[in-house]
């Protein structure tokens, strides 16, 4: 007789082998992706060689979304830097609507950081017309359905970034050196403020969204390491695909040395999250406020859409009904809330948690 555990094992094998096929990259929750023998024949870094050839053919046939110089610097470093990228009047209007908005927002707690964040969807975009002209700038689009790779036009939201404003002792995992993803895959950020050291710049290694054959060993190590039993596999985030990186790794990846984006307000950063990057330290009770965008897809497709805004309507019905779901669990978890009110955009100090600070009629508290 098969016991239920056996029995409930193997039903879930066949909803696994397809998401092998997708952008699933757990170790802990995919019998298949987390399999030690079938990484010691190279799942991983087969998973991770055509996902990279694909998106690096599909580059090749969005190529007139961008202009050639940009084309060579996102290719060669991984990431773009546009500085004035609004004119200073429409920065200015989109500032100001920010600043002054008031309604429901969720918070996040990773580690000692709080993040806040609006998804701007259709409805949400009715009431903030300086977002939805932002949402809807033809530059911006054609430059983010080229670096996706995917002719897509990506989830945007507005996000707060609170440094040390949670009480928790543990570390936050966004200031560790890491890899989103094991394809490439792209976010963007609109700078709301002036970035600096004292509010957490986005820290990049140029050239290490590329494949060379000490990134592929590398890569193939870790996921032996993260497909480990439980009680083997050592603390930190590999079970989820997120791999972190040593100053060892660093050294050797060879990479070259890591840049900090220390940008003036009103700059547009683009970026390969394949790449090792991480959140800059930060003044504790620092904010950082953004306009992020995010544009993932099935990194197993060879073509792109060749219809963006029907393509982008689809996703954000189904991206809704995902995050309520996940909003609904981690709530239930203490890890999110939902509050009402505006952005915590003021420094705090670290002694306080903002969460709830500048707020009205705190819901979902946990």
């Amino acid at each position: 007789m098969i016991s239920p555990n056996l029995a409930k094992s193997l039903s879930s094998l066949p909803l696994a082998l397809i998401k092998v096929f997708t952008w699933d990259k757990s170790f802990k929750n995919n019998p298949i992706i987390g399999n030690r023998l079938l990484n010691r024949f190279g799942l991983h870094i087969a998973r991770m060689a055509i996902s990279h050839l694909f998106f690096n053919f599909r580059l090749y046939l969005l190529a007139p979304l961008a202009k050639a110089e940009q084309r060579r610097h996102f290719r060669r470093h991984g990431y773009l830097k546009i500085e004035n990228f609004l004119p200073p009047e429409r920065f200015a209007q989109l500032k100001t609507e920010i600043e002054q908005f008031d309604g429901e927002i969720r918070e996040e707690t990773e580690g000692s950081t709080i993040t806040q964040r609006l998804y701007l969807t259709e409805s949400a975009l009715a009431d903030l017309p300086q977002c939805k002209a932002f949402c809807t700038d033809s530059k911006l689009l054609k430059l983010l359905r080229y670096t996706s790779s995917k002719n897509r036009i990506p989830f945007f939201h507005l996000e707060n970034i609170v440094h040390h404003a949670s009480k928790s002792k543990q570390a936050d995992p966004q200031k560790d050196f890491h890899t989103d993803t094991f394809h490439p895959c792209v976010k963007a950020w609109l700078y709301v403020d002036d970035v600096s050291d004292r509010n957490g710049p986005f820290i990049v290694v140029p050239g290490s969204h590329r494949l060379t054959w000490k990134r592929i060993k590398w890569e193939y190590r870790q996921s032996l390491i993260a497909s480990q039993g439980k009680t083997e596999r050592p603390k930190g985030r590999y079970w989820d695909g997120s791999f972190r990186v040593t100053e060892r790794d660093a050294e050797e990846l060879d990479y070259g040395p890591p840049v900090a984006m220390k940008v003036p307000a009103n700059t547009l950063l683009v970026a390969n999250v394949h790449a090792i990057h991480r959140r800059g330290d930060a003044t504790p009770g620092a904010t950082r406020m953004t306009v992020w965008m995010q544009a993932r897809d099935n990194p197993f497709n060879p073509l792109f859409s060749p219809f963006p805004q029907l393509t982008a309507r689809v996703f954000e019905f189904v991206w809704k009904e995902y995050m309520a779901k996940r909003t609904a669990m981690q709530v239930k978890r203490g890890a999110w809330r939902t509050v009402t009110g505006g952005f915590s955009t003021r420094s705090l100090s670290a002694e306080i948690s903002p969460i709830g600070a500048q707020q009205k009629n705190p819901a979902n508290d946990s």
